[in-house]
């Protein structure tokens, strides 16, 4: 099976480089990079499977994700509160599930559930 292909964006730096530390010991996920232009995240598109969003509000999807989802079918967007614990992760035909990300191990199985379709 193929790793799960993480990229993240809009993440504050710390939160950015602490995903990167955790997900860098998983032999199971390649992370991409971080992202701070919109065009960056369009063009790694083709090769993420989960893209990571740093939000103030995980309740209200940005309406560019529409469009990624719609263009990309197996793409799963997690959307993460940058001052909280809260997640919520869209995929196509606008399915959503609630999470808590209470630790550094619960996103890494969360990402591992929803890149499998676990939810």
């Amino acid at each position: 099976m193929a790793n799960i292909r993480v990229l993240t964006f809009n993440l504050p730096n710390m939160v950015a480089d602490w995903v990167h530390l955790m997900l860098q010991q998983q032999v199971d996920i390649d992370w991409l990079g971080s992202i701070r232009e919109w065009d960056g995240v369009v063009a790694m598109m083709h090769q993420t499977d989960v893209l990571l969003f740093g939000t103030d509000d995980v309740y209200q999807l940005p309406e560019f994700c529409f469009q990624l989802l719609g263009d990309y079918p197996r793409l799963k967007i997690v959307l993460l509160t940058t001052a909280g614990n809260e997640a919520i992760v869209y995929w196509r035909d606008l399915h959503c599930q609630q999470m808590q990300v209470l630790s550094s191990q619960g996103l890494i199985e969360s990402i591992r559930q929803i890149y499998l379709g676990g939810f």
